[in-house]
């Protein structure tokens, strides 16, 4: 049940409670997130000696999905831009600069707007294991800061860089983090800076499918200016592609996009690592045209719940979770990588409850969403099943019923004190400051 709002003005300390929560306890926060980060590190360096120390290799280098990027650049810089969606072609490049690539038993061929080719021209001037350092570095860098502008307290870093999410990206090699770091930023400038939201918001089309529904959004909350922004980065980003590497290029584009979507539907792409109910019910062993339907509605009851929360005004943390996590479930090509953007909608979920409370269950669940990137890996290649889109269902379950049942609970603008307090538990700071306390729920 939820608790109802304290009507007592001018409080200085919130109420005792008989029972400490344990999220309450900063130095358990800590132990499970270093515990986290050095399970990470074990696994990179066990995964880096069994291919750089092995005399025969049984595992592919850190980052192979960062080929196809590294060839992209190379097309490039050789003038033949078009090449780079070649998928021959590209898989001789490949082979040539990483001979691991011959091994993997599939293509891995470039998918990404022309854009992307011109952002990352120089990457092939590096040989790939240095080229891929760099990329990884920087990505985990704005990655880092995007998620420290969304929760800035203290006791949030070591929880940020643990996310299993962000290890399942390493290892891959793939764009996952410069993708969260731009929603992220498109989010928090959202209030304050709604043209800069909207820039951020046009270059998270890099990665169209999940970009989608920021604008959605913004039509939604009558926010004229970071949708005409967002708009106008779209436009021009497409406009500079089409006038470095010619019209053309966009043709090619689409093909290269029809190979994608074809691949998902035929099976011939690792369909265990997409987290999509698409995939759930071909698993389930649903015909192609049921598993459209499924998938289908739940798109749509996703972006139904979308609109609902931004067409009318309410509490921004809970909002910006909503499109996030809506976001995880439109597509129905999204792979386990592109689950990092699950650490927006656990940010900005943890914000909204340290501002007004927690409802039951909540951060128990948010401990499942946390761990969620991993489960795919530990889970779903080995029973079979894609069990994923039912917990980021679930999440968008429980933001609604967060949304209904702290309805009476106004929005409190005190989150960013946390960052220059010092305090590990935000909660503590916020409750020294504010006017209105409302009662923490359980």
């Amino acid at each position: 049940m939820t608790s109802k709002p304290s009507a007592v003005a001018n409080v200085t300390r919130s109420a005792p409670r008989t029972r400490r929560h344990w999220s309450e306890d900063p130095a358990r926060i800590r132990l499970y997130s270093v515990a986290a980060i050095v399970l990470a590190l074990a696994v990179l360096g066990i995964w880096g000696y069994r291919y750089a120390w092995s005399a025969t290799p049984t595992i592919s280098p850190i980052g192979l999905d960062f080929l196809p990027f590294w060839g992209a650049s190379h097309f490039v810089l050789q003038g033949h831009a078009l090449d780079a969606y070649n998928v021959d072609l590209m898989t001789q490049v490949q082979i040539a600069e990483q001979p691991w690539a011959d091994k993997i038993g599939g293509v891995l061929p470039w998918l990404y707007p022309p854009v992307v080719m011109v952002f990352l021209a120089p990457i092939a001037l590096l040989p790939f294991t240095y080229a891929y350092t760099l990329y990884a570095c920087v990505g985990l860098g704005l990655y880092y800061a995007a998620l420290r502008r969304t929760a800035p307290w203290p006791g949030a870093r070591l929880p940020v860089l643990g996310f299993p999410g962000v290890l399942l990206v390493i290892i891959a090699g793939q764009i996952a983090l410069y993708t969260t770091a731009l929603a992220g930023v498109a989010l928090v400038m959202m209030r304050k800076r709604p043209v800069w939201a909207g820039v951020f918001a046009g270059l998270l089309f890099v990665k169209p499918h999940v970009a989608l529904l920021f604008p959605l959004a913004f039509l939604c909350a009558r926010e004229w200016r970071a949708l005409g922004a967002c708009i106008a980065t779209v436009i021009g980003t497409t406009v500079l592609a089409a006038a470095v590497f010619g019209i053309d290029v966009y043709t090619t584009f689409l093909h290269a996009s029809a190979f994608a979507r074809q691949s998902i539907v035929n099976g011939t792409a690792q369909i265990a690592r997409v987290p999509t109910f698409f995939i759930t019910a071909r698993m389930l062993g649903a015909s192609v045209e049921v598993a459209t339907i499924v998938h289908g509605v739940m798109a749509l009851c996703a972006v139904a719940v979308l609109i609902d929360f931004w067409r009318r005004p309410g509490v921004f943390a809970l909002r910006a979770a909503t499109l996030v996590c809506a976001t995880t479930l439109v597509s129905p090509y999204l792979y386990d990588y592109d689950l990092t953007l699950l650490a927006l909608v656990i940010a900005w979920y943890v914000r909204d409850g340290i501002a007004r409370g927690w409802l039951r269950g909540e951060r128990e669940w948010l401990v499942l969403l946390w761990i969620t990137p991993a489960l795919g890996l530990l889970g779903s290649l080995q029973i079979g099943f894609q069990f994923l889109p039912f917990i980021t269902l679930g999440t968008l379950a429980m933001l609604w019923r967060r949304r209904r049942r702290l309805a009476h609970v106004p929005e409190v603008h005190q989150a960013d004190d946390a960052k220059t307090s010092g305090d590990d538990h935000p909660a503590t700071a916020r409750a020294l400051r504010t006017d209105t306390t409302p009662a923490f729920t359980r």
